[in-house]
């Protein structure tokens, strides 16, 4: 059992069979690229690392790649090295249920909820959203989307609504209305 200090560094991780690497779906999802001596070493550092939801590791080159994506924007391939492997962090609403929207006291040290500094209440860590039972994270442009803040801000991208007032997909905020209207008619 973890201590409340020690909190940020409690995830736990299901892995791949060796020979497996992760593809990310965008570029920017690579959030660490370095060595590390073990698999263990590897995954203490996505533990450490908030954003971090996937890892993959080859222990002999002894890279360690931390990734903020997951399946769902990513996906586990058959490499030729036969040394790599890749582990996921595995989520649950449990880790989120009991601490979403209370008072900062209760995410201090988390790895799974921040501290907001305006609401003074934890909620999701950047680019990600709350879902309504656990901190997803935030959608690429054409993704379908649910809900307003589902969409990679960083990137410029909203949950477009359509003429039914539903939200859509992932679009960049400011195109042009004409665009915007074309596809969201295509579908």
């Amino acid at each position: 059992m973890c201590s409340p200090a020690h909190a940020i560094y409690s995830s736990r991780h299901s892995l791949s069979l060796q020979g497996h690497a992760f593809q990310p779906q965008y570029g920017v999802q690579l959030i660490f690229n370095n060595t590390a001596q073990s698999l263990l070493l590897c995954a203490a550092t996505c533990s450490q690392n908030p954003p971090c939801r996937t890892f993959d590791y080859d222990s002999s080159s002894h890279r360690c790649r931390l990734f903020e994506a997951d399946l769902v924007n990513g996906a586990i391939i058959a490499v030729a090295s036969q040394t790599s492997i890749v582990g996921s962090v595995i989520l649950s609403a449990s880790l989120y249920a009991s601490m979403y929207n209370q008072s900062c006291s209760a995410c201090q040290e988390n790895r799974y909820q921040t501290c907001s500094s305006t609401t003074n209440r934890c909620q999701c860590p950047g680019n990600s959203y709350w879902n309504g039972s656990m901190c997803l994270l935030q959608l690429f442009e054409n993704a379908t989307c649910s809900q307003i803040d589902a969409c990679r801000s960083d990137l410029n991208l909203s949950c477009i609504i359509n003429s039914y007032n539903e939200f859509t997909q992932c679009l960049i905020a400011n195109a042009p209305l004409d665009s915007l209207s074309i596809c969201l008619n295509t579908n």
